[in-house]
């Protein structure tokens, strides 16, 4: 009996990290990349995405330039640093993690992980009637009596910072009123170049 050996060859395609197939041919990643910057609230230019991200500004436009990162998948590493700092501005960590061949199901957990990890805050545009200079003088010197001559920089900052709600509680309300400017506790806080100014009175009878 005569055994025939044979040469069994082998073709390996290339495969995603979820198993799927893709081709090389596969367009860049790199315009999907910038369009989620640029869909950021509050907005992120190029610069600001690398300073948060601690690279260059250089080294980041190389993964949004689709002539100079033409692969079809963002590296993991660097598609959950894109995730956390874009998380801050309103973009979906799943989103990005999709960047790096990601299924939804595998983006999920990883985008709800990265959110975890994140910082409880949110960003708000509020308009703010601050009390006059006035006001805020007179609080300061209030709280500066607590601040102990021996007391550092640091140490008296922190005190400082420990008053300043109280210190705010102190002056009142304030309130913007048309033509007049701020009123604090009920009281018209506006300036009066002569008081606010000791020369000005002086000055005016030369």
């Amino acid at each position: 009996m005569s055994i025939i050996y044979g040469r069994l060859s082998t073709f390996i395609m290339p495969i995603t990290r979820s198993g799927n197939l893709y081709s090389q041919d596969m367009p860049s990643i790199a315009p999907e990349l910038k369009k989620l910057r640029l869909s950021a609230h509050p907005s992120l230019s190029m610069r600001q995405a690398a300073q948060k991200l601690e690279m260059g500004h250089s080294s980041y436009a190389l993964y949004e330039n689709p002539n100079t990162y033409k692969k079809a998948f963002l590296p993991i590493d660097f598609a959950r640093k894109v995730a956390a700092v874009f998380a801050n501005h309103g973009i979906d960590p799943a989103d990005v993690m999709k960047l790096a061949g990601l299924t939804n199901s595998e983006a999920e957990p990883e985008a709800r992980e990265i959110e975890a990890a994140l910082p409880v805050y949110q960003f708000a545009t509020l308009s703010v009637a601050l009390p006059s200079e006035n006001a805020l003088a007179d609080m300061f010197q209030t709280m500066l009596v607590a601040v102990p001559a021996t007391a550092s920089r640091a140490e008296a900052a922190r005190i400082l910072a420990q008053l300043l709600p109280s210190g705010f509680a102190s002056i009142g309300r304030a309130a913007l009123v048309p033509g007049i400017g701020v009123r604090t506790g009920g009281e018209a806080a506006t300036r009066s170049p002569a008081k606010d100014d000791p020369g000005s009175e002086q000055r005016s009878h030369n």
